[in-house]
Parts: C-alpha cells; structure tokens; sequence
C-alpha cells in the first residue's frame, strides 16, 4: 500500500468519511470514520502513570496509580507526576495500523497517531514536553527502510501539541540483534551503550521521547539513560501502543 491518503476516506480502514456523524467527534472525523473511532474509545483504559501498562479493575479498586512493577520503587505513587502516554494496548485493530504505517509504507498513518496521541496527552492534562525526539534507528535501518516510523509520529504530534521536533539530538549508534524473541533483561543487557545522544541536554528542557510501539519497556529506558547522562533531567514517554502483560 502506497503512503499517500485517499482524500475523504478513513485514515484506519479506507472506507468513506460523513462529515457529522451522529458517533464521530469533531476532532477524529477529519481522520477515521465512526467505526474506527468507536474501537479507539472502547480501548481506553487507566494505566500506569509511570510504564502505561493497563490496570485492572481490582487495583484500580484500591486507587493505585501505577503498575505491580512499578508502584514498590515509588513512596507516594499518588502525587507520582505522569511518565507515560500511550492511546491503546497493542492488539487488533491499532497492531495492524501501525504495521501498515512501519512495514508497509503507510505514512499517511502517522498523521493520524500523532494526532491521536496529541489529544491523549492533551486529554490526560500532561506537562507537556518543551521538545520531541524520536526512538532513532540505526543508520543501516533507516537508509533500507527510508525512514523513521517514530520520527513520522512525532512531526505530527509536534505539530497537535505545538512542540518542536528534534531528530538528531538522539542517534543510535549500532545495529542490534533481533528483539522479538528476548526477555526484558535481555533486550537492556542488548541494548546497553546502543543510544548516545548528540549534545549536552540543559536540565530546565523537559524532553518528550516518542515512539510507536512500547513492548517492554528497554528500549526506552536506554534511551533514557543516554539522555540523562547527557544532562537531562525531565523525560516523559510517549507512544502510540503498549503491549498489554
């Protein structure tokens, strides 16, 4: 599929926009139909304020903030600011939206999510970030692929939330082997030293770290301790998905 949009269809499955439908929002009808929109909503759900993973209806009950992972690292979870955006778990529909935008050069994708997750952050009540950067990929990557998904998601968000984007501040500095198949440990024990970023970062600049998809959680965490080692001190996640547990 080319990476052009069709002019009046759904950016998500192509089918005819109407204007003003009875189910559609004013900001989503510009870019998916009512039927899309309907699955972006069911998915919402409370998550983590620090990891995004989705809290289920007992911890919920006793009014955690965060995850089983994270809440025994944090005293006061409740006034824990927010470190994590994400707009839905990572399964069918939004899996096959973004493989269409990463894999099949569906650009026209990215548009939409940034716009998506814009809102979200927007929605949330999140401080927002003074800058955005991009998860990089590795140079081999981006010159087989021509580009980066993250980078695509974050010109969009940029522009929802009127934040600059910055894709040179953080760089990847080699090519990894394949994360699908390991373990946590096993992707940050991958990933260690894989991320530098380019410049001192002052401290007073809170950095916005975009990516698509978050699966485990390791590719950003060695993002960010390339950030902060350069001198950053505020970072908040922001991602399309997350992989459910």
């Amino acid at each position: 599929m080319g990476g052009a949009m069709v002019p009046g269809r759904c950016m998500a499955c192509q089918t005819p926009l109407h204007k003003s439908a009875s189910n559609s929002s004013a900001e989503f009808e510009r870019f998916v139909c009512g039927h899309c929109e309907t699955m972006i909503h069911k998915r919402d759900a409370v998550r983590c304020k620090r990891c995004a993973l989705a809290l289920g209806p007992r911890l919920q009950a006793f009014g955690w903030t965060h995850c089983r992972h994270c809440k025994p690292e944090l005293e006061h979870s409740a006034l824990a600011p927010l470190e994590c955006v994400v707009c839905s778990d990572y399964v069918a529909p939004f899996d096959q939206w973004i493989a269409l935008m990463k894999y099949g050069n569906h650009h026209g994708m990215a548009r939409f999510m940034g716009y998506w997750l814009g809102t979200k952050a927007l929605e949330m009540g999140l401080d927002l970030p003074d800058v955005l950067l991009p998860v990089p990929v590795s140079p081999d990557k981006l010159r087989r692929r021509g580009y980066n998904q993250a980078a695509l998601i974050a010109r969009h968000l940029g522009r929802r939330i009127q934040r600059p984007v910055r894709t040179h501040w953080l760089i990847k500095t080699q090519e990894l082997d394949a994360q699908a198949t390991l373990s946590r440990e096993d992707r940050l024990l991958n990933l260690q030293g894989a991320f530098r970023a380019t410049l001192c970062i002052p401290a007073n600049i809170r950095i916005g770290l975009v990516d698509d998809v978050i699966t485990t959680g390791a590719t950003i965490q060695s993002c960010k301790a390339a950030l902060y080692k350069a001198g950053a001190e505020s970072i908040v996640t922001m991602a399309v998905c997350r992989t459910p547990e």
